[in-house]
C-alpha cells in the first residue's frame, strides 16, 4: 500500500472516530440540547418579524415583548386544547377498548383458527391492564415534560432575540472570519428559516384539515389528532402515515368500518394535496438532500435526541450539509448528502 493510500485510509479512520465521538457526545447531552435546539429554531422563525418591527420604528424591548406575548398565547391556547382532548381520550379509553373488541371479533376469529392466539389474549396483552396504564402515564408524562420545558425554551428564545441585532457584528470581529464565511452562515440560516417557516405553515394547514375532517366525521379527540398531525408532518416520509393510523383506528372503534375508510381516504387526500402540491410550490419542490439521507437522518437524530430530533432531522441535516459545503476539505461529504451531483463548472 502506497504512502498516499495509507494516509487516506488513516484520515478515513480518524474521521469515522471523530464522527462517533461527536454523536456519542450529542446523545449524552440530549437533555441540554433539546430545549436549546427548540429555542434556536423558534428564534430563527421569529427573527424576520422581530427585525420587521424594528424597521417600523418599534423599540427592541417592545418588539421582544410583542413576540413573547404571541408565543405565550399560542402555547397557552394549544396546550389548553390539547390537554382537554387528551383528558377526553383518557377517560373514554375503556369504551374504546370495548368497541375495538367488538370490531375485531370477525378478523381475529380467522387468526384464531390458524393458531395466532385468542381475541381475549390480544386484548389483555395490548389494550388493558399495565399496557394501557403505561400508555396513559407515558402520554401524561410527555405532556408534563413538554410544559415544564416550555418556560426554559421561551426564556432562551428571549435572550437569543435580544442578542440577534449585534450578533453579525460579533461574528465579523472574530479573527479569521471573512465575507465568504459570513455569506455561508447567512445562507445556512436562511435555508433553515425558509424550510422551518414553510414546514410550520404546511403542518398547520395539515393539522387544521385533519381536525375539520374528524369533527365532520364525528370522531372524538379531533383536537389531539390535529395536533398530532401538525407535529408528525415535520417528520419526513413516514410522519403522515404515523399520524393517520390513530385517527383511522379511532374512527373504526367509534363509527365502524365505513367511517374508518372515509377517514383514511380523507387523510390520504390531505397528505397528497399538501405534500404533492402545496409544499413543492412553497419550498421549490426540493430539500437539497438525498431521499436516503433524509431517512437516515430521521433515524440518527431520532436516536440521538428523541422525538424532537425526528421533528428537526431535516433542518439539522440541511444545516450540517451547508456548513460542510463551505469548507473545502469536507465539500465531498456535502456532495454525498445532496440530492444530485453538482453541475460541472463552465470554462
Amino acid at each position: 500500500m502506497s504512502d498516499q493510500k495509507k494516509s487516506s485510509f488513516a484520515g478515513l479512520l480518524v474521521g469515522a472516530a471523530a464522527f462517533i465521538i461527536i454523536v456519542a457526545g450529542l446523545k449524552a447531552a440530549a437533555a441540554f440540547l433539546v430545549p436549546l435546539l427548540l429555542a434556536l429554531f423558534i428564534a430563527i422563525l421569529a427573527m424576520p418579524p422581530f427585525f420587521a418591527l424594528k424597521r417600523w420604528g418599534v423599540p427592541s424591548g417592545l418588539a421582544l415583548l410583542a413576540l413573547m406575548l404571541v408565543l405565550v398565547a399560542v402555547l397557552t391556547l394549544g396546550t389548553t386544547g390539547l390537554l382537554t382532548s387528551v383528558n377526553v381520550f383518557t377517560n373514554n379509553l375503556p369504551q374504546y377498548q370495548e368497541g375495538l373488541y367488538e370490531r375485531l371479533k370477525g378478523p381475529v376469529a380467522w387468526l384464531e383458527s390458524r393458531g395466532m392466539g385468542t381475541l381475549d389474549e390480544w386484548i389483555n396483552q395490548y389494550l388493558t391492564g399495565k399496557t394501557a396504564l403505561t400508555i396513559v402515564r407515558g402520554t401524561a408524562g410527555a405532556v408534563s415534560g413538554l410544559l415544564s420545558q416550555a418556560f426554559i425554551v421561551l426564556l432562551i428564545v428571549l435572550f437569543i432575540l435580544s442578542e440577534a441585532a449585534m450578533f453579525p457584528a460579533k461574528l465579523r470581529a472574530i479573527p479569521g472570519m471573512n465575507q465568504d464565511s459570513m455569506d455561508n452562515l447567512a445562507q445556512a440560516l436562511e435555508s433553515v428559516r425558509r424550510y422551518m417557516g414553510m414546514k410550520a405553515l404546511t403542518s398547520f394547514v395539515t393539522g387544521t384539515c385533519v381536525f375539520i375532517l374528524l369533527r365532520f366525521m364525528n370522531v372524538e379527540a379531533a383536537t389531539m389528532m390535529g395536533v398530532l398531525a401538525f407535529l408528525l408532518n415535520f417528520v419526513p416520509n413516514v410522519g403522515s402515515i404515523m399520524a393517520a393510523i390513530p385517527g383511522v383506528l379511532l374512527a373504526l372503534v367509534l363509527n365502524g368500518g365505513g367511517s374508518a375508510l372515509a377517514v383514511g381516504i380523507g387523510y390520504l387526500a390531505i397528505n397528497m394535496l399538501i405534500g404533492n402540491f402545496l409544499e413543492p410550490k412553497l419550498m421549490g419542490g426540493r430539500l437539497g438532500l438525498s431521499p436516503l439521507i433524509v431517512v437516515l437522518s430521521l433515524l440518527l437524530w431520532g436516536w440521538v435526541l428523541g422525538p424532537v430530533g425526528m421533528l428537526l432531522s431535516v433542518p439539522l441535516t440541511t444545516t450540517v450539509k451547508i456548513l460542510l459545503g463551505s469548507i473545502e476539505e469536507t465539500q465531498g461529504i456535502a456532495i454525498l448528502l445532496g440530492s444530485s451531483p453538482p453541475e460541472p463548472k463552465r470554462t
